[in-house]
């Protein structure tokens, strides 16, 4: 009877939990849905005022916040996150002023043009969240953005994000990320909501924040260990893969070694595709499957180059290979 009992108990708790869950994300749809609707936002304050009437709680208005700017905002190809002129001020007030009028700029222009790069996301997130009375903060950091950045250690912040208090605790939000993604020099709309309270185990993965507080709250290896890393892309953040070796991004072949990865966490039907950096065709690689992990075994190029690998077609991780 008390088996039967704590039986019960246990699974009542975990379908509760599952429909919270549920219910969780069906909540957090409609909001999209609704987001969809809207048309002929005239300003700001319309946005805020219009967000502030259809939501009721603070993850609805964050979510309302994220789906609006990611549905409208589109990026515009640039390196730049701070101006040079910065540099010029010495005097702190100063350098304040001149970046709280840059920051204004770029949400004003993000808003009217409706393009942005990271910065304008960042700011126009913060900017509604602000009105809207939802804390939050802007984070600043460190991104890579291609396999030829493995090994250079950053020095200078490129990136900023989001993160917002709700419900108790802290969710990340890149919107940079989250709004479409770069194919072939054009950029495609996409709305990603899986950037929308990231899972740290994945943001800490490309994403280094320049304060302690938010390297303490990724559990962030140091910076070095990072930038030794493999680049790993969207689709590798999506996924269940996890990587039992090489862990480093530089791979050093010698004669006669073999080069192979070790898997854990794919599908064996999957469909596993791999180049160098001057293949013209995917190439096959041989794969042995023991229960959870696979074995990846690659032709072994013949001089330095850029190893690439896809799974069902999309570009995972990249990693440098050095042939000695």
């Amino acid at each position: 009877m008390k088996k039967s009992l704590i039986t019960f108990l246990l699974f009542t708790v975990s379908t509760f939990i599952f429909s919270q869950e549920g219910l969780f994300d069906v909540k957090l749809t409609k909001v999209d849905k609704i987001i969809h609707s809207y048309n002929n936002i005239k300003s700001i304050n319309h946005l805020v005022e219009k967000i502030d009437y259809d939501f009721e709680t603070n993850i609805e208005k964050a979510r309302a916040v994220y789906t609006w700017i990611a549905l409208n905002i589109a990026y515009e190809n640039s390196n730049v996150l701070f101006s040079p002129e910065f540099l010029i001020y010495q005097n702190k007030e100063s350098l304040k002023r001149l970046k709280d009028y840059k920051n204004r700029q770029t949400i004003v222009e993000a808003f009217e043009t409706k393009k942005a790069v990271c910065l304008g996301y960042a700011l126009l997130f913060n900017k509604v969240c602000n009105a809207l009375k939802i804390k939050n903060e802007l984070i600043y950091g460190y991104t890579r953005s291609s396999v030829e950045q493995i090994g250079k250690i950053v020095s200078n912040k490129n990136h900023v994000w989001n993160a917002v208090y709700v419900e108790n605790e802290w969710k990340l939000i890149d919107l940079t990320y989250g709004a479409g993604y770069n194919y072939r020099g054009v950029w495609q709309k996409y709305l990603d909501v899986s950037f929308f309270d990231v899972n740290k185990d994945k943001l800490r993965l490309t994403h280094f924040p320049s304060k302690v507080f938010w390297r303490k709250y990724l559990k962030q290896k140091p910076l070095k260990e990072f930038c030794n890393d493999p680049f790993f892309h969207d689709s590798f953040l999506t996924s269940n893969i996890e990587i039992i070796t090489p862990k480093l991004g530089e791979i050093k072949v010698k004669k006669r070694e073999k080069l192979y990865l070790k898997l854990k966490g794919i599908d064996k039907k999957a469909s596993i595709l791999y180049t160098y950096s001057n293949d013209k065709y995917l190439r096959v690689p041989h794969v042995k499957n023991t229960n959870s992990t696979s074995r990846i075994y690659f032709k072994k190029p013949k001089e330095n180059t850029n190893l690439n690998i896809y799974v069902n077609n999309e570009l995972v991780m990249q990693y440098k290979v050095l042939v000695e």
